[in-house]
């Protein structure tokens, strides 16, 4: 298991794969919600197992929101989606950022307060699913 730092451009293939599977076929997501202008100017993150094909994805934008954080069905609750996070933090932290936030769907808030993510417990809707903003000091 590994998790790789790139960029849109050299790793579109495999983000747009791995985030169409889970965000546009799984959930539903409208692909118009999905894509957006911050793609090409974040950090990504691809994890793999122990082939080619890309096992999860997430991004990290300067102002320190983290992602996107997708994890294929046949991959999650093996640590994949920790390590993506973990990866993320680390390269916020090396950019000198003191602060990482994200907006989980609610129903995996319990996974990032594992990570040491807290919010404020405001919910809202984003793309059409129930979010919360969750936030962590590094």
């Amino acid at each position: 298991m590994k998790v790789l730092t790139s960029d849109w451009n050299s790793s579109k293939d495999q983000l747009t794969f791995v985030r169409k599977q889970v965000f546009i076929i799984e959930q539903g997501i409208d692909p118009k919600d999905e894509w957006d202008e911050h793609d090409e100017d974040a950090v990504h993150f691809v994890s793999f197992g122990t082939t080619a094909v890309p096992t999860g994805t997430c991004r990290l934008t300067e102002n320190g929101q983290i992602a996107r954080l997708a994890v294929l069905p046949a991959y999650r609750h093996q640590g994949y989606g920790e390590m993506l996070l973990k990866k993320a933090v680390k390269v916020a932290r090396e950019m000198g950022i003191r602060t990482v936030f994200l907006h989980a769907q609610v129903d995996v808030q319990t996974f990032y307060e594992k990570q040491n993510f807290h919010t404020d417990g405001k919910v809202f809707l984003e793309a059409g699913k129930i979010h919360i903003r969750m936030a962590r000091e590094i």
